[in-house]
């Protein structure tokens, strides 16, 4: 097992520092970003771990830090804690704490993701070698490279790993893997919802199917004590913070998000080098190259004991298309028609599992369900590796088909992939800051523009957390997942009369961000810089960034 795990990091590693480069070289001042500035957004995230937990600036999920003063729950909120949790060490003892912290686990996550679907294989498969392999489709696929950037995302290695777990506790039958396993399952909620729910439900189907079929199946038996366990240990934990959820409501996204965000059967086996979807965006649902060459040999192959990971895999694709089945996405270009946009076409298993499963409703993207598939696939791709070798004559042909494998995992994926890894952006707080951070009196601070980019999905609040983690000032806003009732974006407010809001003692704009920003925040700009006029007292002008100080901050107002 030793060398297998070491054999696994070193092969994970490498892909990692490749997936990644240049990151790895300047970890302290970038970051990777795809235009949607989600980093910026976590490494605050990771950074109020810290600041709640060490600091002690509030609670670990609440905070008044955004949406000032009032403040919101973070429960619901992409908030990643458990990986934050993750960080603090890092964060600690890093040079530019939260920027490196964010970094080692965007750098790491893919590595871990190839150690834990490897062991997952080889403990499926038998064959160590096939299992190193295959593990490699988990990370060189197209969703897996287009997530790097957002920790939330990159988590994989936390299902792989769960379900690893799941198989061991099966296999060999021990109290303390019943443990292990709800322990993995709070540190998936803790870090992705989503995706712990995937998770939670490939443990049911896996349960049903062993109650039903181990023998046939070729599956260790049904450990009932150990599941039954388990599924209580899940429901009491679930059941809590079921109870917190109901005392905390959010919002639900909009019915038009998830249908947006629903995939489509032809974009899981287009190859985008063969013919590009609409929106380059659309590259993540397929399947990749080599996995797919390699799938009928695992069905050939693999036999009966393949065939759970292929339900599996059926599963997670048919609940990647969302409410309804669509053979080509009806809004290709993710843009809506003029008049609106009516569903169209079958209702899938997604529609009645959101029936079935409320909760379902919280999250915003069907197509994320691919990301979990890719697991699945490369453990059906270590099958059919497996398959070959053990039909090899001898050592030398099994270490060529194993060779041959790797080597056609490794070029198909690189052509998969290609142009879909993030780009390298600077991670810097613009001098500007630096008369706020010196400002040690409580305070909120407006920063303009508010809200999205014109062009792109980011929100420009995404950068000011991240400038917040130096500044420590509270924000009037922030990008968060799931807005609660009665809370308004800094776009719908009007900010004429600085007076109506006492506690705010500065105002930043940023010009260079108004200028790829929509109509409406230019004006909201041109009206909030007349109130300045008589209300403010210009500070710093750095470049494109313009800092005022009120004249009407009440400090006695700040709590």
């Amino acid at each position: 097992m030793g060398r297998f795990v070491l054999a696994a990091s070193g092969l994970g590693i490498v892909l990692a520092l490749v997936l990644t480069h240049p990151l790895p070289w300047a970890p302290a001042t970038t970051v990777l970003d795809d235009g949607t500035h989600d980093p910026f957004q976590f490494m605050w995230n990771l950074w109020w771990v810290r600041a709640s937990l060490v600091d002690g600036l509030g609670r670990p999920f609440f905070t008044r830090y955004l949406f000032y003063p009032d403040g919101i729950s973070l429960l619901f909120h992409t908030y990643s804690f458990s990986l934050g949790l993750l960080s603090l060490p890092l964060q600690l003892l890093l040079p530019d704490g939260v920027v490196s912290a964010h970094n080692v686990l965007v750098v790491t996550a893919p590595a871990l993701c190839l150690v834990a679907t490897a062991l997952l294989a080889r403990a499926v498969t038998g064959d160590a070698a096939a299992a190193l392999v295959g593990a490699t489709v988990a990370v060189l696929n197209p969703i897996a490279v287009w997530f790097l950037p957002i920790i939330y995302l990159s988590c994989l290695w936390l299902v792989a790993l769960l379900l690893w777990v799941w198989w061991e506790l099966h296999a060999r039958r021990r109290g303390v893997l019943v443990m292990v396993a709800l322990g993995v399952v709070a540190a998936l909620v803790f870090a992705s919802q989503e995706y712990a729910m995937i998770a939670l439900g490939l443990l049911l189907l896996d349960t049903v199917v062993r109650a039903a079929a181990a023998r046939r199946l070729a599956m260790p038996p049904l450990w009932a004590g150990g599941v039954i366990a388990f599924w209580i240990g899940c429901a009491i934990g679930m059941g809590g913070l079921a109870s917190v959820a109901l005392a905390e409501p959010a919002q639900t996204p909009p019915v038009i998000q998830l249908l947006l965000a629903s995939g489509y059967l032809a974009g899981f086996v287009t190859p985008p080098w063969l013919s590009a979807p609409p929106a380059p965006f659309w590259t993540v649902l397929y399947l990749g190259t080599a996995p797919l060459v390699v799938l009928p040999i695992a069905v050939w192959l693999g036999g009966r004991r393949a065939a759970f990971w292929l339900l599996g895999i059926g599963v997670t694709l048919a609940m990647a298309l969302g409410p309804f089945v669509h053979l080509h996405h009806p809004l290709p270009e993710l843009r809506m028609p003029p008049g609106g946009f009516k569903p169209t076409g079958p209702p899938g298993p997604y529609a009645l599992a959101m029936a079935l499963f409320p909760l379902l409703r919280f999250f915003r993207a069907p197509y994320r369900w691919v990301a979990i598939a890719q697991i699945l696939l490369a453990v059906v791709t270590a099958f059919g590796i497996a398959g070959l070798r053990q039909r090899a004559g001898s050592a030398a042909t099994r270490t060529v088909v194993t060779v041959g494998a790797l080597a056609l995992i490794l070029a198909l994926g690189a052509l998969d992939v290609r142009g879909l890894r993030a780009p390298v952006v600077p991670a810097a707080v613009p001098a500007a800051y630096d008369v706020i951070r010196r400002d040690p009196e409580p305070s909120a601070i407006l920063e303009l523009p508010s809200g999205p980019e014109l062009d792109a999905f980011g929100f420009w609040s995404s950068y000011y957390m991240f400038y917040q983690t130096v500044h420590r000032k509270f924000l009037l806003e922030g990008t968060v997942s799931r807005l609660p009732p009665g809370l308004t974006w800094v776009l719908a407010r009007s900010f004429t009369d600085f007076t109506t809001v006492p506690y705010v003692k500065y105002v930043v704009v940023h010009r260079d961000l108004a200028e790829r920003s929509y109509p409406s925040m230019q004006t909201q700009i041109a009206q909030t810089e007349a109130a300045l006029a008589t209300q403010g007292i210009p500070l710093v002008t750095d470049g494109p960034v313009r800092v005022w100080q009120l004249r009407t901050f009440r400090p006695e107002t700040v709590r």
